[in-house]
């Protein structure tokens, strides 16, 4: 039986296909007007945050920096601080002017990021954006009491009627994890991303299968540490690229 993943992107014919799957299930969708100016918003803060950062080679230079400080600082309190000394004491100065290099590069930064984002404003654009979010919610009828949940979305290959997921060019995982608005009436199951509505009805729901697999999402839409409090016991981790892996 040929499987269809409901938010999946089948890449098995046409690898550069866009199309998501599930647009069957599609009972409302967002006007244009909405959805544009909540887009021109949306780039519009983008814009700005990038404007607050400081250049490219300067965050590399900065994590560099401390990184290395960091590594320096454990071998010495593991060494001694005296035997340090004495045995690598160009290592302790070159440390040294990279701790100052990062604590200045972290003050330039906080500094920069502080100025534009009040240039421009930027709690204003965040509660504008809020505001047409909350208006496209409410244009698709979305019930104020709608919980947020992640979905799983994935490009995939289908072979010998087996789904697998595909990442493609630099992703680490080919999983990314959609935060949607989801809610229930009596004959329904809905799910509600910024565009549209998609409605499941009851009836056709004919189970619920755990996949014991061990995956990873690039990102992390929960305000809770996924390491802490209520997600503990699931014994999630967090790579140094940001992955997190369930």
């Amino acid at each position: 039986m040929r499987m269809t993943p409901i938010f999946g992107v089948d890449i098995t014919s046409d690898k550069h296909n866009e199309t998501i799957n599930g647009s069957e299930f599609i009972t409302r969708t967002a006007s244009k007007a909405k959805l544009e100016e909540y887009e021109s918003k949306q780039e519009g803060l983008e814009q700005t945050l990038e404007k607050s950062r400081i250049p490219l080679w300067l965050q590399i230079v900065k994590a560099l920096s401390g990184l290395y400080f960091l590594i320096v600082l454990a071998a010495t309190a593991k060494a001694g601080f005296e035997k340090a000394l004495q045995n690598a004491p160009g290592l302790l100065i070159s440390a040294a002017v990279c701790g100052l290099l990062w604590l200045i590069l972290q003050v330039v930064s906080k500094g920069k990021e502080k100025k534009v984002l009040k240039d421009e404003d930027a709690e204003q654009q965040t509660k504008e954006l809020h505001a047409d979010f909350a208006s496209i919610h409410e244009e698709l009828e979305v019930p104020g009491d709608a919980v947020d949940v992640d979905i799983l979305a994935f490009r995939y290959k289908q072979k010998n009627g087996e789904i697998r997921p595909h990442a493609s060019g630099l992703q680490t995982t080919p999983y990314v994890n959609v935060n949607v608005k989801m809610y229930a009436t009596a004959d329904e199951v809905c799910l509600a991303d910024l565009e549209s509505v998609y409605t499941i009805p009851k009836f056709e729901i004919r189970g619920i299968t755990t996949v014991q697999k061990r995956i990873s999402v690039p990102s992390w839409n929960k305000d809770e540490d996924p390491r802490s409090g209520v997600y503990k016991p699931y014994k999630m981790t967090v790579s140094n690229m940001g992955d997190v892996f369930f």
